[in-house]
């Protein structure tokens, strides 16, 4: 057994280093390889394979390299609109899946460099244990067949973090390594912001372990059957939501800035999230800003930020074993604005109910196109879920009634329609055909992956 403290350590340095490592591939595509040798990497799945070699990727909404029916894994199903990324990496036993939401992946290759990092430092803690027992080593060395989830946490948590620290501080000596202001562009990409979820699969030992950052959606939705046959799916929130409505995060944030005036109105200084990726403005000091201001197009320092950084980029964990018939949904936060998460577990059971046997078993050439008759609008309490108290506010803006269709053959655009006006046909192409900046805030970005478990 490897000494806990000695372990936990060389992790960490390891995580360190391998975010160094891995990020020397390009953040923000300023890089003269060729298209060709891009795609020669995108079809080697390896870690640091070159996943941020071609600046035309990495505006793709959705990337999938490796196995594409990863081990354990029935089948994925995603749905990306305006301002969301979807990046899937798997290899064996091991499928690396991530939501990124806001403008921050979007200005810059921050989904790509992240994935791969995480991706590379979960590779690397797995090679370790991967060690020919039959060698005499002495007791203390020995290692165990398996990481612990602790020590898979505590990768996945130090990997974002650094990678986080990381692209901040790139961004920041392009621009201070001139004195010119032709890189004064990339201390504004640095100010934007996303938040993510992250969800990592280990087929063989069926452990999911989910990382949270911000005000992203992680849900676990599992089936019930009862005497009679019927079955009602039991809901597990696997994510945490990193927002001053929290009353955990509140707490910890307060206690970091006393006697500060800095949460209004549910935000901490206008933003809707305490932890996130980017967001410079609340994480550089004062002097950063300020020289940013004064000699490279900065926007004047907000006089309330006074001891930052005010947010973070260390996501919180969660491990779950994963049973026969569950399936998983990750999604941007404005699914769950508009869907409580019991009914978004619901809506996955009824298309289970109408699919199991026929478009989840099909292979993707045969898939039936959407029904054309989708039968009689589904009320919640239709749904094969206990509902709890609905607090979501979306449909109630709208000033319509929750009725739900179950036409689509893909999962993840079901919930999106009917996150979207459901059974109202009108209000959802209305919604549908708005952009986020020209809805007048009836519509944000939306990301959704579904997983179905074998």
């Amino acid at each position: 057994m490897i000494p806990r403290v000695w372990m936990a350590t060389r992790i960490a340095l390891g995580v360190s280093a391998s975010v160094y490592l891995a990020t020397l591939n390009n953040i923000h595509g300023d890089s003269d390889e060729k298209t060709a040798s891009a795609a020669e990497s995108t079809a080697d799945s390896s870690p640091g394979a070159g996943f941020t070699t071609d600046k035309s990727e990495w505006y793709l909404p959705i990337r999938h390299l490796g196995n594409l029916v990863p081990n354990g894994i029935i089948r994925m199903y995603w749905f990306s609109r305006y301002d969301t990324r979807v990046r899937i990496m798997s290899r064996g036993p091991r499928t690396l899946i991530s939501v990124l939401d806001g403008e921050f992946v979007a200005r810059a290759n921050v989904s790509d460099v992240l994935q791969e990092n995480v991706w590379f430092n979960l590779e690397n803690l797995f090679k370790w244990y991967q060690i020919d027992h039959s060698t005499h080593q002495p007791v203390e060395f020995i290692h165990e067949p398996h990481p612990t989830p602790e020590a898979i946490q505590t990768v996945i948590k130090t990997a974002i973090k650094f990678t986080d620290e990381y692209i901040l501080n790139y961004f920041l000596g392009r621009v201070f390594s001139s004195l010119s202001k032709k890189n004064a562009g990339d201390a504004i990409r640095a100010t934007a912001s996303s938040c993510l979820v992250s969800a990592m699969y280990e087929a063989d030992v069926r452990l999911l372990h989910v990382a949270s950052l911000g005000n992203m959606r992680g849900i676990l939705g599992r089936p019930r059957e009862a005497e009679d046959g019927s079955v009602t799916y039991d809901v597990h929130v696997l994510s945490e939501d990193h927002t001053p409505d929290n009353p955990a995060e509140r707490s910890r944030i307060e206690s970091l800035h006393a006697g500060e005036d800095f949460i209004e109105d549910g935000t901490v200084l206008g933003r809707p999230y305490t932890r996130a990726l980017g967001d410079g403005k609340l994480k550089w000091s004062t002097e950063v800003q300020a020289r940013l201001h004064a000699d490279y197009l900065g926007a004047a320092p907000d006089p309330k930020v006074k001891t930052p950084p005010y947010i973070s980029a260390e996501p919180d964990v969660s491990t779950i074993k994963i049973l026969p018939g569950d399936f998983l949904v990750l999604s941007s936060r404005w699914l769950t604005e508009c869907l409580t998460d019991e009914e978004v577990v619901g809506l996955v059971g009824v298309w289970l109910d109408k699919n199991q046997n026929t478009t989840l078993r099909l292979p993707s050439a045969n898939m039936p196109p959407p029904d054309p008759a989708p039968g009689p609008a589904i009320l919640p309490e239709d749904l094969p879920v206990d509902l709890k108290q609905d607090n979501t506010i979306y449909y109630r803006r709208w000033n319509a009634p929750k009725h739900f269709i179950n036409a689509d053959v893909n999962p993840a655009t079901h919930l999106s329609n009917n996150a979207m006006g459901g059974a109202d046909s009108g209000l959802r192409q209305t919604l549908l055909g708005l952009a986020p900046f020209e809805s007048e805030g009836n519509t944000k970005p939306l990301g959704i992956v579904v997983v179905f478990f074998q």
